[in-house]
């Protein structure tokens, strides 16, 4: 089922002011009185590999690099916001991203296709503290809801296949996930999370390791690697791998 085109204009308006996950979850102590914000725009370079269903094609790899990524992005916007009062709080994760590839067999003249490949990813989630410094632990629950539309151009056209195929569809994962933030020194700090999600025909996982340096009270870099896996078994790209570094500046307010 396709996604309502006003919910899909709302994740993308979310995804320009939000901020990305890694740099959220590194947020510093929080007042037990007051909520807490943290808002970080990022840049995830994520290579991305997928499988296409496209029956008697030879090669029905999609795989893009990390080091080309940025030459078959046609429009991205990522990010998180994170608010906390006490051991409580929630977080909403959201990515958006264009892409347009394609794969020539013998130079274009035994044919080849072309992919143009749009993808929403919205993770919403509530967590608890459960350990408190000096490393402090976080139980995760909540949803993932990934909606990807697919269009695939083929030339020749395969038999008992036509010459361009295009799938768009929803789906939506309970997930739950714990994470780890470490203080090393008086401004650096690590980072470890991961989560998994289940639910109908899709799965999926995300394990993230990264860094934050602290450059003023209210103000950090962060950087470090995420990978995404997500599966669905009824779809024309029915397994999509995302990893790469990713890159961001937090604000606390």
């Amino acid at each position: 089922m396709s996604t309502p085109k006003h919910f899909k204009k709302t994740l993308a308006a979310c995804a320009a002011v939000l901020a990305c996950l890694p740099a959220a979850a590194q947020s510093g102590p929080a007042s037990a009185n007051d909520w807490q914000l943290e808002f970080v725009p990022y840049l995830w370079l994520a290579g991305i590999k997928s499988d296409l269903k496209l029956g008697p094609v030879p090669g029905n790899t999609l795989s893009v690099s990390s080091e080309s990524v940025l030459e078959a992005l046609d429009f991205g916007a990522m990010g998180t916001l994170e608010a906390r009062k006490g051991a409580w709080g929630g977080l909403l994760d959201v990515q958006y991203v264009k892409l347009g590839v394609g794969n020539q067999y013998a130079g274009g003249l035994l044919g080849g296709y072309n992919v143009k490949f749009e993808q929403t990813i919205a993770t919403l989630a509530g967590f608890y503290r459960v350990v408190e410094g000096p490393a402090a632990v976080d139980l995760l629950a909540g949803v993932r809801y990934v909606d990807a539309k697919t269009s695939v151009d083929i030339s020749p056209r395969p038999p008992g296949l036509n010459r361009q195929l295009e799938e768009s569809g929803g789906s939506t994962n309970g997930i739950v996930g714990v994470r780890a933030i470490v203080p090393v020194g008086d401004k650096w700090s690590l980072l470890g999370y991961l989560d998994i999600g289940e639910g109908g025909s899709s799965s999926s996982w995300q394990a993230i390791a990264g860094a934050s340096y602290q450059y003023s009270p209210t103000t950090s870099l962060k950087f470090g690697y995420r990978y995404l896996d997500y599966r669905r078994d009824d779809a024309l790209l029915d397994k999509v791998a995302m990893g790469g570094l990713y890159f961001g500046a937090g604000f606390k307010f």
